[in-house]
């Protein structure tokens, strides 16, 4: 086993993908459609709007899943493979927040 994983986008996305796993977390439920890039087109300005809206789900997810319960995080640590892990994100204030668990 690794020692640390650091939570980061690719690794949620592997996350919501897996439906074993986003049916078990609930910060993972049903957020598969979120991250679906079905409108890809469009002006600049909406597609810096769907960027913002995704780095906004993407925080909200994180933040999540550093208040997870203990058997919660045990078993997303099973999942990585690791024996401690980390989730980084940025608060309502906008202060970098950084979990280990």
């Amino acid at each position: 086993m690794s020692n640390v994983a650091v939570i980061e986008d690719a690794t949620i996305f592997r996350m919501i993908n897996d439906d074993k796993l986003s049916a078990s977390i609930p910060c993972l439920y049903g957020k598969k459609a979120i991250f679906r890039n079905l409108n890809s087109g469009g002006c600049g300005s909406c597609a810096r709007k769907r960027a913002a809206n995704k780095r906004g789900d993407m925080n909200q997810i994180k933040t999540c899943l550093s208040g997870l319960s203990v058997e919660k995080r045990a078993e997303l640590k099973n999942w990585l493979g690791v024996e401690n892990a980390r989730v980084v994100y940025i608060n309502t204030a906008g202060q970098v927040v950084q979990v280990n668990f």
